[in-house]
């Protein structure tokens, strides 16, 4: 059901988008153009309250309280149990997008830390040096053609977006681990998958405080920091970049790693 509700949603967002201003040939226009475009701003800044609104009513709360009863290695290893889930998904992309590298690297690290790392608690593949990528289906649409998706979008409760990765949201619902925790029993799948937003969370405490503070407006500051960092993302997808540079652990206002 909420798969149904979450598609729908992003259909008649998207529909709206079909009447956005085109994109700018001028020099000086198209910097405008990028730094501000968001046509869907009076939407977006409704639903961004409302994110805001669900973080500190619940999930802040929640995560600040996670993160006095544990310890920090405890919840590395939560951390890296998590991230581990996720590289099955990082395989079917790598696949997906034709890069043996990212698909190796992918599948080495998941079945090192699956087996020699207490099923993903510990992170013994980065102790071998082998990289880390991360990988998801809205960079996968990127590399099949989709290079370009300007329009904004703030999601319910998944946080910034485009309608390309709103689309690859969509698709990951269908790719491991999304539908290893669909298949298990509610009693297993939800305290999974909360738990995963409350680990992610409490990562970014201090971060996204300090970020609050000093902005002066919080939604534009979020807006311009989540399309540099997924285009940096991007472009390291399509190869436009000199070197792909291994993952680091960086918020991502998505929240999209385990949906």
């Amino acid at each position: 059901m909420k798969k149904h509700i979450f598609l729908g949603m992003l259909s008649g967002i998207m529909f709206l988008c079909c009447s956005c201003a085109t994109k700018p040939t001028q020099p000086e226009q198209l910097k405008i153009y990028e730094e501000t475009n968001d046509p869907l701003e009076p939407l977006n800044r409704s639903i961004f309250a409302f994110n805001n609104l669900v973080d500190d009513t619940i999930l802040k709360p929640t995560a600040s309280g996670y993160r006095a009863v544990t310890t920090k290695t405890m919840r590395t290893g939560v951390t890296n149990f998590y991230d581990n889930l996720s590289e099955t998904r990082n395989v079917i992309n790598g696949a997906l997008q034709a890069n043996p590298e990212k698909t190796s690297n992918a599948f080495k690290r998941f079945m090192a830390n699956t087996f020699w790392g207490f099923f993903g608690l510990m992170d013994v593949a980065s102790d071998m040096d082998i990289p880390k990528y991360d990988n998801d289906f809205g960079q996968t649409l990127a590399v099949w053609g989709w290079e370009t998706s300007d329009t904004y979008l703030v999601l319910p409760l998944m946080g910034p977006s485009n309608p390309r990765d709103a689309l690859g949201t969509a698709g990951n619902f269908i790719t491991p681990p999304s539908v290893l925790i669909t298949m298990m029993t509610p009693w297993t799948a939800y305290p999974l998958t909360i738990g995963n937003y409350v680990q992610m969370r409490e990562r970014s405490i201090e971060f996204l405080d300090n970020l609050h503070r000093s902005s002066t407006d919080y939604y534009a500051t979020v807006r311009s920091m989540s399309r540099q960092n997924r285009q940096k993302v991007i472009n390291d997808a399509l190869g436009h970049t000199e070197t792909q540079t291994p993952k680091q652990y960086e918020f991502d206002m998505d929240f999209d790693d385990f949906e």
